[in-house]
């Protein structure tokens, strides 16, 4: 290669790519026992080779990073996320439509067992599954994406419930938790997510999570699974005080929550003393009537005759109706406040359950780091170039370098040094997926919430409107008295419905 080549060789590896000519003139003659400026005395291999190891060196030189003050922050390559059928539309919605309880046990239940029928749409996927199955779909993502938050499932009782109202509560708590998983563009997109929903067969499906099995958790960060086939991992104080401040906020909102389902519960009890009264009360217009019926069949003269039960009729079906309406409201409350809020408190706990991984790893990052600068002052104090674990070429480089304190405790104890790196990469990866995972759930709760209480509020203009009407006819009913007769009644006696078994 001629020497001009050489020549736009080093501009453009060292002057156009910001490197000092000067310090690299030096590090050139350090190479070569009678000094390395001449480039005729350089075959190109050599000279790609000694630029690589020099950019390197200045590369580590310049990436010395402040941790405690600026942060730290690069990319890694990892695995690239294969997108599914479900990741691909943005329409999808799950609904658990109903369960079904299977016996097999002769005298005990410790063998029943309870499916749930999980319709996908818009592809009409059509799946039972048990609460075990959930548990394993809900495991095997965590032990997969160990940055990623995977929302929670319904807690497993001690002692096992097959009652109505007890299993619709699960069934809809399991529903929001596969209806949450699709809020995460990684999870939506996995392969173990997209075949629980769709595969019908239960041989096909036992068959899948046997073989899960051998899935290993994901420990290292080039097999992280990404969007992008990369990810990256950072701290700084910035994410620092927004996760701390917004673990204090998942604090209060448990606390809140706790408050509001108390209040809720409360409400529920209110609710079932005010139905229940005027249920009583709708009873009694019924006894009233009775007493005017007996009244007016023990008189002669139809002139006589009180017209006035068609009020006390009326007066039992405004107690029937509004009891009803005071029972419907306890659902109401159950679904939109006691349940809602629940869930997202066990997604709060779980979330900041979550932060744990973070906390972990920068404990162990920081205790490394830590005993490892200890031990480097050590070594660059007594200047033992021979106990720094580096070759000869590089303890003579260092001693040109000496007063270049952060220089030498970065490049010292190398395979030490490599595992503080990596024990920071790990913490800067746990530390940005939490405040990424933390903003994200923050952010589409915040939809979840205004959308859940549009619909509550819809219901109740709707079931207004209803009232509007109900309220209509009654008033009607109490002008027209002259035209209710015994044989033409406009309003008959109401009864309190039974409950619901």
């Amino acid at each position: 290669m001629s020497l001009e080549e050489k020549q736009q060789f080093l501009v453009d590896e060292i002057i156009n790519k910001g490197y000092d000519s000067e310090d690299f003139t030096k590090y050139m003659d350090r190479k070569k026992e009678n000094g390395g400026q001449d480039l005729d005395i350089w075959q190109m291999d050599e000279l790609i080779q000694a630029v690589t190891d020099y950019q390197k060196t200045r590369n580590q030189m310049m990436q010395i990073i402040d941790d405690e003050n600026n942060g730290f922050k690069r990319k890694i390559d990892c695995q690239k996320m294969i997108e599914s059928e479900i990741g691909n539309n943005n329409n999808v919605q799950i609904i658990i439509e109903n369960f079904d309880k299977k016996d097999t046990g002769f005298f005990s239940l410790s063998k029943s067992y309870v499916n749930y029928k999980i319709v996908t749409s818009p592809f009409q996927w059509i799946v039972s599954r048990r609460y075990s199955d959930f548990e394993w779909l809900r495991e095997i993502l965590t032990r997969i994406y160990p940055g990623v938050f995977v929302p929670p499932i319904a807690n497993k009782t001690p002692t096992r419930q097959f009652s109505d109202a007890y299993l619709t509560k699960r069934m809809k708590f399991l529903e929001k938790f596969l209806n949450h998983l699709l809020n995460s563009n990684i999870l939506k997109n996995d392969k173990y997510f997209y075949e629980f929903l769709r595969i019908q067969d239960e041989k096909e499906f036992k068959s899948l999570q046997t073989a899960s099995e051998k899935v290993q958790k994901t420990t290292k960060l080039d097999k992280v699974i990404s969007e992008t086939g990369s990810i990256e991992v950072a701290f700084n104080p910035q994410s620092d005080n927004y996760i701390k401040a917004a673990g204090n906020l998942m604090t209060s909102l448990n606390l809140d929550f706790e408050i509001i389902m108390k209040q809720s519960k409360k409400m529920l009890q209110d609710f079932e003393i005010v139905s229940t009264t005027m249920f009583q009360m709708g009873e009694s217009f019924e006894v009233l009537t009775n007493h005017i019926n007996q009244f007016n069949s023990s008189v002669q003269d139809s002139e006589q005759i009180l017209k006035f039960e068609a009020v006390t009729i009326t007066l039992n079906n405004m107690m029937i109706i509004m009891g009803k309406n005071f029972q419907n409201y306890q659902n109401y409350i159950q679904e939109n406040f006691r349940n809602f809020f629940k869930y997202h408190d066990k997604e709060i706990a779980q979330l900041k359950e979550h932060l744990l991984l973070r906390q972990q790893s920068q404990a162990e990052y920081l205790k490394y780091k830590e005993r490892l600068d200890l031990k480097k002052e050590k070594f660059y104090q007594l200047k033992e170039y021979h106990k720094w674990e580096v070759s000869k070429e590089i303890q003579e480089e260092l001693k040109q370098y000496n007063d270049n304190k952060k220089y030498c405790l970065n490049i010292m104890l190398p395979k030490e040094t490599s595992q503080q790196n990596d024990l920071r990469d790990t913490y800067a990866y746990y530390n940005l997926s939490a405040y990424n995972e933390i903003k994200r759930v923050f952010e589409q709760n915040i939809i979840i919430f205004a959308k859940h209480f549009i619909q509550f509020a819809d219901s109740q203009a709707k079931d207004l409107t209803k009232m509007h009407l109900v309220w209509a006819d009654i008033q009607s009913n109490l002008q027209g008295l002259d035209l209710i007769t015994e044989l033409d009644q406009k309003v008959q006696i109401m009864v309190k419905p039974k409950a619901e078994v």
